[in-house]
């Protein structure tokens, strides 16, 4: 057998295994009973037909056929109600809804609503969406359920997929199926407590004058050989007696803000901190006048407010493990010139981006393209380092597996900060949670974000 027949082969059985797995998750979805109620289901028929019937136990017989009645109420009512909801969606025209914008952490009704269901027994609706990170609440008013979300992650899509759960209240059955809404959604990172960023920029030389037509107002302590018509009064007369070279005072060379900025938000574990911090330099102009933003996970690049929300949100679909990998490509080919500078926003835990943007910030530096890059890293807070000890091995491994995507330990940020100021790159950490910036001693900076978030900790806890 040839190595592209096993490969042909090798992918037949893929496509069957997916299919198979999508038969069995629909089979599971539409079948009404749970397992508490096949469990009940079953103990309740043993009861009624070994013990009541047979034996002629009545107690057995009451109680075996209370539980076969609720079993069979509560699957037709559940099976019965769940068929007419999704035939009464499939037939109802799909309503034209404007495109759902909104930012992340607040909560907003969707215009979506469906019955109460408050006429038929021992039934309840519920739902959510099949986007990650979506808290779905329901409301009722007025003989109607409606739906409110709070999105937790950006993120930009074109339909909404809800997941309908009809069950009995008693658990016994459960009947899922999806429901689809073509609607524009795109939700945007939080901006949190940041009123501002406040990024220090870069200078590069001027002009001998700030304008061509206006005066010389440097200071002069540049000096030139003299030319006709400049003033006698600059003339270096000390000079002169030495040298015999008529010299004259000229204005110190301007020092102008560096106008073209690029900023890059680098995708990882916990990185809806940066994207919100990437949001608000955009919004409050501290990138300068003329910027380029990129993001992982899109080689396109953003040079307005709008594009560049929409790239944030996309950023959203760039995998934990891709994070970084296009810093290098867009350092270069996104800043022409030598007078470029570069902000690059960062997630506060470690990951596999850090070596690869540590390695991208060291061949900038190698090639001498422009200023070092600037490194904002973005967290919600920090935790304290917890104490080693023998017994907490295994829970603290648990923890870290648990706390993937959240709040970094004060550990975790020391070690990202190390990194990238190794790189010789100045770091700004930034707590969105409470609006401050930690610049200059990132030691320091650390364990004043690990206090603060400690002692909000025990706040909250009193």
């Amino acid at each position: 057998m040839t190595a592209t027949a096993k490969l042909g082969g090798m992918s037949r059985l893929r496509r069957a295994r997916k299919a198979l797995g999508l038969f069995a998750a629909r089979a599971r979805d539409l079948w009404p009973l749970t397992w508490l109620g096949a469990f009940v289901a079953t103990g309740s028929g043993w009861a009624l037909l070994t013990l009541g019937v047979r034996r002629v136990d009545l107690l057995a017989l009451v109680i075996g056929g209370v539980g076969c009645a609720i079993g069979v109420i509560a699957v037709l009512a559940t099976t019965l109600t769940a068929a007419s909801l999704y035939a009464s969606l499939r037939r109802r025209p799909a309503p034209k809804r404007d495109p759902l914008h909104l930012e992340c952490g607040h909560a907003t009704r969707t215009g979506f609503s469906l019955p109460s269901l408050w006429w038929v027994p021992f039934v309840q609706l519920s739902w959510t969406w099949r986007m990650p990170d979506v808290a779905v609440r329901t409301r009722k008013q007025k003989g109607r359920v409606h739906e409110e979300i709070t999105p937790a992650r950006r993120g930009l899509r074109t339909e909404i997929v809800r997941r309908l759960d009809v069950s009995d209240v008693f658990g016994l059955a459960r009947v899922t199926f999806e429901h689809r809404e073509e609607r524009d959604v795109r939700f945007i990172p939080s901006v949190g407590a940041l009123k501002s960023m406040h990024v220090v920029r870069s200078m590069s030389g001027g002009s001998d004058l700030t304008h061509p037509d206006g005066p010389a107002d440097g200071e002069r302590m540049d000096m030139r050989n003299y030319n006709p018509g400049d003033p006698i009064r600059f003339v270096l007369w000390k000079v002169f007696a030495r040298s015999r070279q008529l010299v004259v005072r000229t204005p110190e060379r301007a020092l102008s803000p560096v106008r073209q900025t690029v900023a890059y938000l680098v995708s990882g574990a916990g990185d809806e901190p940066a994207a919100g911090a990437a949001r608000v330099a955009v919004d409050t102009g501290a990138l300068g006048s003329e910027w380029v933003l990129g993001t992982d996970g899109s080689p396109e690049s953003a040079r307005s407010k709008t594009q560049a929300i929409e790239l944030l949100a996309r950023s959203a679909e760039a995998t934990a493990d891709d994070g970084g990998e296009g810093l290098a490509h867009f350092l270069r080919t996104a800043v022409p010139g030598s007078n470029g500078r570069a902000v690059v926003f960062v997630p506060g835990r470690p990951g596999p981006w850090l070596a690869r943007v540590v390695a991208a910030a060291r061949a900038r530096s190698a090639q001498g393209r422009g200023s070092p890059v600037e490194f904002v890293v973005c967290t919600d807070g920090v935790q304290p380092e917890p104490t080693k000890r023998r017994l907490a091995r295994f829970l603290e491994r648990a923890e870290k597996e648990g706390n993937a995507g959240g709040v970094p330990r004060s550990d975790e940020l020391a070690q990202v900060v190390d990194a990238l100021a190794a790189a010789r790159a100045r770091v700004l950490v930034v707590d969105r949670r409470l609006g401050r910036c930690y610049d200059g001693a990132y030691r320091q900076a650390v364990v004043d974000a690990a206090a603060t978030g400690a002692a909000r900790a025990a706040a909250g806890a009193r």
